[in-house]
C-alpha cells in the first residue's frame, strides 16, 4: 500500500505534483521538493510496551577458568592507545620499513655468527654494504615516484624496491669479500630449514611495528615463494650494481670449498675430478673476457654462466662428462656406472635423514624430538617440564594466565618430571653436536658396492650423456634454477673449453 496521500499542487519550480508524504515530520512531495512551514509533532504518547527493545550483541568467550571474557575488537581497541593502530604511510611509513628491513638483516647476522660460527666482523661488512646500498634504494625509490616506465614494468610509485632476497644478496656478498666457504645453496638449504630468518620474517618485528607498517611491506617481509628460476642471481646482479662495491672489496668466489662441497653433495669422488675441474675454469677466465653481470635492461637470462657458481657446477659437468669419453680412467667409469645405480633419486633428502624407524638410533631420536619441539611448540611451552610458570626461555614473552592454567591442567594429566635437574640451578645448555658424516661416508660405500657389480662394458657415449642428464636433474634444485638455465651454462662451458 502506498504511503502518498493527495493535497495541494506542489508548485516548486513549476511541480505539478499532488502526492506528498511525510520524512522526518516534514511534508515531502514525490519529486522530493519540501513544503515550507510546514511540521509535524507527534504528541501522543507511545506505548513503550508494544515498541521493540533494541539490544547491543556482545561475542563473549570463556578463558580457561570458565568465566566471561568480552572478545569484541572494538572494546579491545577502545582500551588501548588508538595511535598505536594506526597504518603509516608516505615516508614515515617507507623509514618504518627500512627500519624493519634493517631489524631483519641484524637477526640473520645474528643467526649465522651464532649458530654457523661466522667471523665477528661479519655483521660489520654487511653493515657497510648496507649503507652503501641504502643511497641507491633511495635514488631508485625517487625515479620510481615519476611514473617513468622501466623496460619490463611499471613499479607503483613510493615503494622501495626491497625484498628479503635483497638480505640474502648482501649475506652472499659478506661472504664472498671474506673468502667464506658459504654459498647460494647453504643460504637456500637454511632458509628452507626455517633456520635463517626468511620466512614470515614479520613475526619477528616488535608488535608496534607490525602494527604501524602498511599491509604491502608486510607482505614484503612474509618471504613469499621460495625463490626459482634463477632468481637470486638476478637479485644479485641488481643488488651488486647499486651497492658499487669499493676497490679493495673483494669479488672472488672460494672456488676450491666450493668444488670440494659440490662432489659431496653429488657423491662424486674428489681424487679423479677436483683439479681437473680447477684447470678447465681457469682455461674459460682466460678466454672470455671480463663482462658485468646485467640488470633488468639486458637479456639477463643469457648470462647467468657469468656467475661464478653455475660455471663452476657447468666446469664439473663438462669435465666428468670428457673424462668418461676418454675411458682412461676405468675407476671413475666403474663409478659412474655404479652411482647411476644407487637409486640416489633425492640426495637431499634421502641421505640427510631416514625414514625408518627401528633404525634409529638413540641420538637420532633426541635430535628429532629436539627439532619437533623448538620448530612446532611455542616459545612460552619449551623447558615446562613440571608445569611451573616460571618455565619460559630468556627472551620469550611471558605466558598469560590461561596459558598457565591450561599448562598445568595438562600437566595433571600427563605428569612430566625433569629427570637430572634440580631446582637450585638450572640445566646447562648442551653443547651443539659436531656434523656427522656417517651418512656421507655410507653413501660412497655403497655406491663402490654397485660399482664393483656394475656392467662397463657399454658405450662410453651413452654413460656419458646418463650421467650428464642425472647431474642436470640433482643440480637444478640445489641451485634454484631451471634445467634450461642449467643447459645454456653447459652449452657455455663447451665453447669456452676449447685450446688457450
Amino acid at each position: 500500500m502506498s504511503t502518498f496521500f493527495r493535497g495541494p499542487v506542489c508548485g516548486t519550480d513549476n511541480c505539478r505534483s499532488r502526492l506528498w508524504r511525510i520524512i522526518d515530520g516534514r511534508r515531502t512531495c514525490q519529486y522530493g521538493h519540501v513544503m515550507d512551514g510546514d511540521v509535524e509533532f507527534n504528541d501522543d504518547e507511545d506505548n513503550i510496551n508494544s515498541m521493540g527493545v533494541v539490544t547491543r550483541r556482545l561475542n563473549l568467550t570463556t578463558n580457561a577458568t570458565g568465566s566471561f571474557r568480552a572478545s569484541s575488537q572494538s572494546q579491545t581497541l577502545g582500551q588501548s592507545n588508538p595511535a598505536e593502530f594506526t597504518k603509516t604511510y608516505g615516508p614515515e611509513g617507507d623509514r618504518l620499513f627500512l627500519k624493519c628491513f634493517q631489524h631483519v638483516l641484524r637477526l640473520q647476522c645474528g643467526w649465522l655468527v651464532q649458530h654457523e660460527h661466522f667471523p665477528p666482523v661479519f655483521p660489520h661488512v654487511v653493515k657497510l654494504l648496507w649503507a652503501r646500498l641504502l643511497p641507491a634504494v633511495h635514488n631508485d625509490d625517487n625515479h620510481a615516484g615519476t611514473g617513468v616506465p622501466t623496460a619490463t614494468r611499471t613499479r607503483p610509485p613510493g615503494r622501495y624496491r626491497l625484498s628479503l632476497l635483497s638480505s640474502v644478496c648482501l649475506l652472499h656478498m659478506a661472504g664472498t669479500h671474506l673468502r667464506l666457504p658459504v654459498f647460494w645453496f647453504d643460504y637456500l638449504r637454511w632458509m628452507c630449514n626455517l633456520q635463517l630468518p626468511y620466512f614470515k620474517a614479520g613475526l619477528h618485528l616488535p608488535a608496534v611495528w607490525r602494527r604501524q607498517l602498511p599491509n604491502y611491506y608486510l607482505q614484503l617481509l612474509e618471504g613469499g615463494k621460495v625463490p626459482a628460476e634463477g632468481q637470486f642471481y638476478h637479485k644479485l646482479a641488481r643488488t651488486c650494481r647499486a651497492v658499487q662495491p669499493p676497490s679493495f672489496f673483494s669479488r672472488a668466489v672460494a672456488l676450491e670449498p666450493l668444488l670440494l662441497k659440490l662432489l659431496l653433495a653429488l657423491r662424486l669422488p674428489p681424487q679423479p675430478l677436483f683439479f681437473h675441474v680447477l684447470d678447465l675454469v681457469q682455461r674459460i677466465r682466460q678466454n672470455t673476457s671480463a663482462e658485468p653481470f646485467p640488470g633488468d635492461e639486458l637479456p639477463e637470462r643469457d648470462l647467468l654462466h657469468l656467475q661464478p657458481e653455475l660455471g663452476a657446477v657447468a666446469c664439473l659437468i663438462v669435465t666428468l662428462r670428457f673424462r668418461l669419453l676418454q675411458g682412461e680412467d676405468k675407476f671413475l667409469t666403474r663409478y659412474c656406472a655404479g652411482w647411476l645405480l644407487a637409486n640416489a633419486g633425492d640426495l637431499v633428502t634421502q641421505l640427510s635423514s631416514t625414514t625408518s624407524t627401528s633404525t634409529a638410533s638413540l641420538a637420532a631420536t633426541d635430535q628429532y624430538l629436539e627439532w619437533l619441539e623448538t620448530r612446532f611448540l611455542p616459545a612460552s611451552t619449551r623447558g615446562g617440564g613440571g608445569g611451573g610458570d616460571e618455565s619460559t626461555e630468556p627472551g620469550s614473552q611471558p605466558r598469560s594466565i590461561d596459558q598457565r592454567i591450561a599448562d598445568r591442567k595438562l600437566h595433571a594429566l600427563f605428569p612430566l618430571e625433569r629427570v637430572g635437574v634440580s631446582s637450585a640451578a638450572p640445566a646447562p645448555a648442551p653443547a651443539p653436536a659436531p656434523a656427522s658424516t656417517s651418512d656421507v661416508r655410507d653413501a660412497y660405500r655403497a655406491i663402490c658396492q654397485d660399482a664393483a657389480a656394475a656392467n662397463v662394458a657399454g658405450d662410453a657415449e651413452e654413460l656419458a650423456s646418463r650421467v650428464e642428464t642425472q647431474l642436470v636433474i640433482w643440480t637444478c634444485p640445489l641451485l634454484a634454477i631451471t634445467e634450461a638455465q642449467m643447459r645454456r651454462c653447459i652449452e657455455h662451458a663447451y665453447r669456452c673449453a676449447g685450446p688457450a
